[in-house]
């Protein structure tokens, strides 16, 4: 199957990821005003960047700084697969605690980042909303790492306190079903997105997603356990259905909510 899936991610423009599969496809010689990241999948994909030509075959990453003359890809027949993420500049920088940044390398081979990668674009591009934003998540936190191996320089790691991490969880924690984004959650901190869920996860062992699913399905048990029906609970704490508690409950607990209902009462 060919074709070419596009989403937008967090609450402003700026941040959009695709996934394609395009056989024998080449683009002809252009320019984009944001940051153009690409991991390849799948095919021998021919560059032209700027003057400059290589290769960049499965397991390979591009990076194109804004404005950079860009063109290329595979030989006629040759099937190609590749995920990308377009990000304007100030997006970027500012996910990254950055005034600014530049790529100095345009390519590396990062097999284990690309496969990370497309497995964070699959989960952006699905339909379960807690799976897109633990897509969202992963996404964010990988960008350090795939910028820092196309030579940008980033800043030293803030040492964040328990006080501003507790904070975080005690807000969550107040209303559960309002499940703020992950930019909402930044701004409430005053924190870059990737130095608060770099600075949860090294305290909590969970992202902030994570940790709130988990307390979610253990207030479902306690509302369970005081007779609440399954599709009241479901309401109650934010997810979009019956079936999507059903989900995460069974996954944490491996019972059904009313299989554990029955069984407690």
């Amino acid at each position: 199957m060919s074709g070419l899936r596009l989403a937008q991610l967090g609450d402003l423009p700026g941040f959009e990821v695709a996934s394609a599969t395009l056989g024998g496809h080449s683009f002809e010689r252009h320019s984009h005003d944001e940051f153009v990241i690409s991991a390849n999948l799948r095919g021998e994909e021919s560059v032209w960047l700027d003057g400059r030509t290589f290769d960049a075959g499965p397991g390979s990453f591009t990076a194109y700084n804004p404005g950079q003359i860009q063109g290329g890809g595979v030989a006629e027949g040759q099937p190609w697969q590749f995920v990308s993420l377009y990000i304007a500049p100030e997006q970027l920088a500012t996910m990254l605690g950055l005034q600014r940044l530049e790529f100095e390398r345009p390519t590396e081979r990062l097999p284990a980042l690309a496969c990370a990668m497309a497995d964070g674009v699959e989960r952006v591009l699905g339909d379960d909303l807690f799976v897109r934003q633990r897509g969202e998540e992963c996404l964010t936190l990988l960008l350090a790492d795939i910028a820092h191996a196309m030579g940008a320089r980033l800043p030293r790691e803030m040492a964040e306190s328990g006080g501003r991490i507790a904070q975080l969880q005690e807000w969550l924690a107040a209303d559960l079903a309002r499940q703020p984004s992950l930019d909402e959650m930044a701004k409430y901190l005053g924190l870059s997105r990737f130095h608060l869920l770099r600075s949860f996860q090294k305290q909590v062992g969970l992202s902030p997603r994570q940790w709130s699913m988990q307390l979610r399905t253990r207030r479902a048990q306690a509302l369970l356990r005081g007779g609440l029906q399954a599709t009241e609970v479901a309401h109650a704490l934010g997810f979009a259905d019956q079936s999507h508690l059903n989900r995460h409950f069974r996954a944490a607990y491996a019972v059904a909510p009313g299989s554990f209902q029955r069984a407690v009462r």
